[in-house]
């Protein structure tokens, strides 16, 4: 009977140890899930609802990343594009001001509505909202419409990031960020369309979503000279959205 008490009671032991083991590795689990986790990037955009013609024009953003201001994005630019034409839409590299704030200026000639995107990546995160923003009347804009003003403006947000100078013959990974009202568009087929200016042929390159909303893909130049990088998307909801972006080649 002895044997068989010191028996139960090793037993007993060993199935307290076991779950406080259990414990622990549940509380170092929860622990280290916390400290991965991620924080957000928040970026508030500041544009005026209304503005004169020829009137400069402040943009603001606004970085934060929980309670934290956010002095040192990698990239912020403003994205201006008037109704219907959005192909010839302007970027402009905005300047820090300090305290998490980001600004550009811009004077707008021409009547009509805008649109003003920022596109920010910092800390390998990346968000772009939109505003609107109306130059002059209505009237002066009505007077200034032409044939584009009515197309239908995509809800679909595409920004490529690429490095600053791209050598012939050395890799390169071209990055698409895509938004669909203003949440990651995830499990999209992207592909970059890449073609020399003034010429036909064109190369095919597959991009893989690396995380939410960010997809890459990586070929090589054999010759120096400027290059148009189209960027396809489509899904199984019938999403066909592209755009197109021009990148210059060294030797």
């Amino acid at each position: 009977m002895k044997k068989i008490g010191s028996w139960v009671s090793i037993l007993s032991i060993s199935m307290v140890l076991a779950a406080c083991g259990q414990d622990n590795a549940n509380e170092s689990n929860a622990s280290t899930a916390e400290e991965t986790q991620v924080e957000t990037l928040d970026v508030a955009l500041d544009t005026p609802e209304k503005v004169e013609k020829g009137e400069k024009v402040t943009f603001s953003a606004t970085v934060t990343q929980g309670e934290e201001k956010v002095d040192d994005a990698d990239e912020v630019m403003f994205e201006v594009w008037k109704e219907g034409s959005k192909e010839d839409s302007e970027m402009i590299e905005a300047s820090h001001d300090g305290e998490g704030v980001y600004t550009a200026e811009k004077e707008l000639d021409d009547a009509g509505k805008y649109f003003v995107q920022s596109h920010v990546t910092a800390r390998d995160l990346h968000t772009m909202p939109k505003n609107e923003m109306m130059v002059g009347s209505e009237e002066e804009a009505a007077s200034e419409t032409d044939e584009h003003a009515h197309e239908h403006e995509s809800d679909v947000s595409i920004h490529l990031m690429k490095p600053e100078e791209i050598k012939a013959n050395e890799d390169v990974s071209f990055m698409a960020h895509l938004q669909k009202d203003e949440e990651a568009l995830t499990g999209a087929d992207v592909r970059f369309e890449i073609s020399k200016v003034d010429e036909e042929k064109a190369e095919w390159v597959d991009a893989e979503e690396m995380k939410d909303g960010e997809y890459e893909g990586t070929t090589s130049f054999k010759e120096a000279g400027d290059y148009t990088v189209t960027i396809h998307v489509e899904n199984d909801e019938g999403l066909h959205e592209h755009t197109e972006e021009s990148v210059t080649i060294t030797e």
